[in-house]
């Protein structure tokens, strides 16, 4: 691991924030519906960008306007996880998310040029048998996932994997902080229309009510920061990076034993470890 940088440092780093905030949207999901959650929560975190509002207008337009793409591909794959998080355990959901290291690792070699090796080959074929373990056991938790909810996980992996691919194009040309406040002020614009359209009420109230929100907004932008900044480095691959976040994982299934009283935790942990030992291959071996 010598040739890389502190960058997966921070890509970890923002695999153990993502994986917290998994569980933080189970249990705010108890107190408060999807369409008030999305919207506190961008907004609480816009407000916490706009020191960086100077900086941010100096960009050129097309910048903006790839912002403006990533903030549409993240609310459509954050809406989608909320669908699929009502319908299935957060461990399942967990696991079941890694299908965008696919996603993000075809993304990564064919639009951003980056090589597949022999050891990203093997990592992301472990990661996709982790995945067909977990399915392979009718669990009691597999059993409450809905096609619904299973269309809902994989149509959030592509979206994020897009989302992802955006994050290395831009970070070649801005700042992570005026990403950063381009990013939650177009989520604010678009969760804000769809409130509008769907005439949703939603009350600030609810951030005393449910704190769960609050958490979520800060974990939000402190992971994204680092995310950025990890993108920022030349060395940094999307191929790579895809591996690493997975580690959330492990995360969200202890959370989801120990908090929500899941069950079936041991096999979801050797799944667990399978998916480990794929992200683990290419960062020791290549």
């Amino acid at each position: 691991m010598t040739n890389y940088n502190t960058w997966i440092f921070l890509v970890v780093l923002y695999a153990l924030l993502k994986g917290a905030r998994e569980c933080m949207k189970k249990a705010a999901l108890k107190k408060s519906g999807t369409n008030e959650i999305l919207f506190l929560y961008t907004f609480l975190g816009f407000l916490m960008t706009l020191p960086y509002a100077r900086s941010a207008l100096s960009i050129d337009p097309v910048y903006i306007f790839y912002a403006f793409l990533k903030s549409a591909a993240c609310c459509t794959a954050w809406i989608l996880s909320l669908t699929a998080l009502k319908r299935m355990s957060v461990s399942l959901y967990s696991v079941m998310d890694l299908g965008r290291v696919v996603f993000s690792t075809l993304l990564g070699v064919f639009v951003l040029g980056e090589s597949f090796t022999p050891q990203k080959a093997i990592g992301m074929l472990l990661v996709i048998a982790g995945l067909l373990l977990v399915n392979a056991k009718k669990n009691a938790s597999a059993s409450g996932a809905t096609a619904i909810a299973l269309l809902a996980v994989l149509l959030n992996c592509l979206f994020n994997a897009i989302s992802g691919m955006l994050d290395k194009i831009l970070m070649k040309s801005i700042e992570p902080n005026q990403l950063q406040f381009w990013f939650m002020l177009f989520l604010c614009l678009l969760y804000g229309c769809g409130l509008l359209i769907r005439r949703d009420r939603i009350s600030f109230k609810t951030l005393i009510k449910n704190p769960w929100i609050s958490l979520m907004s800060v974990s939000l932008v402190v992971g994204d920061l680092l995310l950025f900044k990890a993108n920022a480095n030349p060395q940094s691959q999307v191929t790579l990076m895809t591996l690493i976040k997975q580690s959330s994982v492990i995360v969200s299934v202890f959370s989801g034993w120990l908090f929500f009283k899941e069950k079936n935790i041991a096999y979801k942990l050797l799944c667990t470890a399978v998916i480990v030992a794929g992200i683990m291959i290419p960062l020791l071996f290549s």
